[in-house]
């Protein structure tokens, strides 16, 4: 299936370059607009108590984006696993190209066998998943950890931070390193990233965001990512940033 989505304002920087975040926030749309063409719309998600969340995210970044830019968008379902997994295949023009994992859930959201009224909707088409860059391990560099608390306000229609949110955090944490060292944040240009989640952060809880310089490639550091709850780990994976100085 193909769209053509645009740039907005909100989603760039002062650089008037396009956030990581906010194209990972097309590509939930591009899956959106995708669920309603085979017949699932969110409100019928909503009436039959199903869902599908988010297990991985992993994402290369071919060149930054501008305010404004009309980009042909295209998605398919590229690999369909027992009824509970969909591997969603998306190419943001010449931009961005994703690899998602979908894991169908119940209305207590435990993950479930999706019926066949599911499963018949979402036609595969193969496609290879993203691959992502390669690179040399260094000594590892700890970053301070960045807390926050998440808003009530920007709590996604199943209750919990949305997907996109949590490359948001992964680079604010990146950035105010960046601007402690005397560097400017704005000159950080994304690579790719992976996400893997084992939970949900929710409005109110107290988040820490852990950061570990672990490699190179070039002029590109690579990161790895922890998003932890007290003690809990929810979500973790790494980030490949092009980060000044």
């Amino acid at each position: 299936m193909s769209w053509t989505l645009r740039i907005p304002r909100h989603a760039c920087s002062p650089r008037d370059t396009s956030r990581a975040g906010d194209l990972w926030r097309l590509v939930q749309e591009a899956a959106v607009l995708a669920s309603e063409g085979v017949g699932w719309p969110a409100s019928r998600y909503r009436e039959e108590g199903t869902a599908f969340v988010v297990r991985e995210m992993c994402g290369l970044h071919l060149r930054e984006a501008r305010y404004g830019e009309v980009l042909p968008t295209d998605t398919c379902i590229a690999e369909s696993r027992r009824g509970i997994l969909l591997r969603r295949e998306t190419w943001v023009a010449d931009v961005m190209r994703t690899t998602v994992q979908w894991a169908h859930v119940g209305r207590d959201g435990v993950p479930k066998r999706a019926g066949p009224s599911v499963t018949e909707a979402f036609v595969v088409t193969p496609a290879d998943p993203v691959e992502l860059p390669a690179f040399d391990e260094i000594p590892p560099e700890v970053l301070p950890p960045f807390h926050l608390t998440p808003w009530y306000t920007e709590m996604d229609p199943l209750g919990h931070t949305n997907h996109p949110r949590y490359v948001d955090w992964a680079d604010e944490a990146l950035s105010r390193h960046v601007a402690a060292l005397g560097f400017d944040p704005l000159e950080i240009v994304p690579v790719a990233e992976v996400i893997r989640f084992r939970g949900s952060a929710k409005a109110g809880d107290a988040v820490v965001i852990h950061l570990t310089r672990i490699g190179v490639r070039g002029d590109v550091s690579v990161f790895d990512v922890e998003v932890r709850i007290d003690q809990t780990h929810i979500c973790g994976g790494r980030l490949w940033r092009r980060v000044p100085g």
